[in-house]
């Protein structure tokens, strides 16, 4: 637990508000990568969640429903907004969260475990590590060429944006898909290089998965390799795993469970 979340979050807000304040009228109500949303529909769900886990932080109940089926609901709701509407909303919940979530950064609250609707139950210092994801792929990977419609250019991915977005998918693989465990035949090592670089141990017990760090390749079946900014991808099924992992060992267990993730 630390601010690098936090440093990620505005990092990852700055890049999402300057090209959204970048984009004229047709960008915007654009087809994004996201399917079924535009380019509004991306930066309005961003608004919409921080609005969910900031109620949620603050002990509110949260909505009987899939974070997915959420996500839909609140965005639909919001498409007759116009685009100052939807700018002027995300930035001001962006101002309220980061101040609400730095005080989760600290004992005893950072410790503190909760559920964030059926992605699992995560410690409050996390949240900011999601954010920090969710913002940094709808944008990079949903809004951005070559796989989104607009065509703006930003710097490449850092550590400040990648640890934790890192941090909160390795998180995640435990606990967001609750059949992943059976399509992870053998123990894999996850070799990430680049920006944030992480070598870990994926593996399974009892039919519950857990990631480890790395303490030799030997414990693996098999290792998959590839950068940081391509796991953003891979991971949350945006991009094929086969142009971007590469395989060493069983390729058979490496395979099954490659072709089975699918992270939020």
């Amino acid at each position: 637990m630390s601010l690098a979340g936090i440093s990620g979050m505005r990092a990852a807000a700055g890049d999402l508000i300057e090209v959204a304040r970048s984009l004229n009228e047709g960008e915007w109500h654009t087809p994004s990568a996201a399917v079924g949303w535009s380019v509004q529909d991306v930066v309005s769900h961003v608004g919409c969640l921080l609005e969910v886990l900031q109620a949620a932080v603050r002990g509110e109940a949260p909505p009987d429903s899939g974070i997915e089926p959420l996500n839909e609901v609140m965005v639909a709701g919001r498409r007759d907004w116009d685009t100052a509407r939807i700018l002027n909303n995300v930035e001001k919940q962006l101002e309220q969260a980061i101040t609400l979530f730095t005080q989760l950064q600290e004992p005893p609250m950072a410790s503190v475990e909760t559920p964030m609707l059926d992605l699992g139950t995560y410690p409050l210092h996390a949240i900011a590590d999601m954010f920090t994801f969710d913002m940094t792929t709808h944008l990079r990977y949903d809004i951005l060429a070559p796989r989104g419609p607009i065509d703006r250019q930003l710097p490449p991915l850092d550590e400040e944006r990648l640890v934790p977005s890192v941090s909160w998918l390795l998180g995640g693989i435990p606990k967001m898909q609750p059949d992943l465990a059976s399509h992870l035949i053998a123990p894999l090592a996850l070799h990430l290089t680049g920006p944030g670089a992480r070598d870990v141990l994926i593996g399974a017990q009892s039919g519950a998965i857990s990631v480890d760090p790395l303490r030799s390749p030997d414990e693996a079946a098999a290792t998959l390799t590839s950068t940081t900014a391509d796991f953003l991808g891979w991971s949350t099924a945006r991009q094929p795993w086969r142009a971007l992992v590469t395989i060493g060992g069983d390729q058979s267990a490496a395979t099954t469970f490659l072709d089975t993730i699918n992270l939020i």
